[in-house]
């Protein structure tokens, strides 16, 4: 059984993807000099008629170049759980993680995948070291394993956290730390990052509130399908991003983090991004792959939507197991 975290190497490029119930999308990045270049992003559409077989088919007649190959679990395949480390030799984690989590997840751990990565040392008082769990349903792994049963080179199947903090890493504010804001269609992820450490994630809830009316709907493929009327209540947003920010500063020894970075581009994080600005003071940016890669062709927001994940996971560098 294919494992969550593999051995694996960057080298000079990757390829990532990220699977849809009707597509899957596709980023091969090269990484010939300083800056990564985005050679493909694009859907390629799964026929459903060809039954359990029709993500391999899709795959296969991609005319993906031999490269490694990661790709990224959808929100319904894991759960991520920040716990306290089990004091056991290394060769023994996971086995003593799947016993700390029976009663954090909400299916069998007996059905699960488990793996680990750590977070900087915690300023905890005594506790023991902090690390994050990862548990990915067995079914959904198989069914990963199974789409590229045909291509060598795939090694890695990895969480969307770990994709955004790839992703949140290029941003030129990273250095001094930056908030990732990662907007779904009714959830967002917020990640913090310092360079290229990964300190914390939380979900959320975006919880929508009613508009006078002027408020338009996000477009179609751009993150979100609420009704005309409707907004993101930016106040639940700051509020969230507060209590994340405050734990970073009361758990970690780092500068306080003021600058945020909303993900994908596109009209309603466009708003966002003006909403938050003013409630917070703090700077806010949008994360545009154009801008944040070296792009063979510009890429248009409904696309960045699509295959966002798919290129944080085209940009892992990890050389060992995690």
């Amino acid at each position: 059984m294919l494992g969550l975290f593999k051995k694996t190497s960057a080298g000079k490029g990757r390829i990532g993807l990220a699977f849809g119930a009707n597509q899957i999308a596709v980023a091969v990045l090269r990484r010939d000099g300083t800056t990564p270049v985005l050679e493909r992003c694009e859907i390629l559409p799964v026929d459903s008629a060809a039954g359990a077989d029709a993500a391999a088919i899709a795959v296969r007649a991609a005319g993906l170049p031999r490269m490694p190959v990661s790709t990224v679990l959808a929100p319904d395949e894991y759960q991520l759980a920040l716990v306290e480390a089990p004091e056991v030799p290394p060769a023994e984690l996971r086995a003593a993680m799947r016993w700390r989590l029976r009663d954090t997840i909400d299916f069998r751990v007996e059905e699960a995948v488990i793996d680990v990565f750590d977070v900087p040392e915690q300023n905890r008082g005594g506790h023991g070291r902090m690390m994050y769990a990862v548990a990915a349903r067995r079914n959904a792994v198989g069914r990963h394993a199974g789409a590229l049963a045909g291509m060598p080179n795939f090694d890695v199947i990895d969480v969307p956290e770990l994709c955004l903090r790839n992703l949140a890493a290029l941003l030129p504010a990273a250095a001094a730390g930056v908030a990732l804001l990662h907007l779904g269609d009714a959830r967002a992820s917020i990640v913090l990052v310092r360079g290229r450490t990964f300190y914390l994630a939380r979900q959320m809830d975006l919880a929508i509130g009613k508009t006078n009316g002027t408020a338009r709907a996000a477009p179609a493929g751009a993150g979100g399908s609420h009704a005309e009327g409707e907004r993101i209540d930016v106040g639940a947003v700051v509020l969230e991003l507060q209590r994340s920010l405050d734990y970073y500063e009361r758990h970690f020894d780092q500068p306080p983090i003021t600058r945020i970075a909303l993900s994908p581009a596109g009209t309603r994080t466009a708003d966002l991004a003006q909403e938050l600005q003013r409630d917070t003071g703090f700077e806010v940016m949008t994360l545009d792959l154009n801008t944040l890669l070296s792009c063979s062709a510009p890429i248009e927001p409904e696309s960045q939507t699509a295959c966002l994940l798919a290129v944080g996971a085209a940009l892992r560098e990890e050389h060992r197991s995690l």
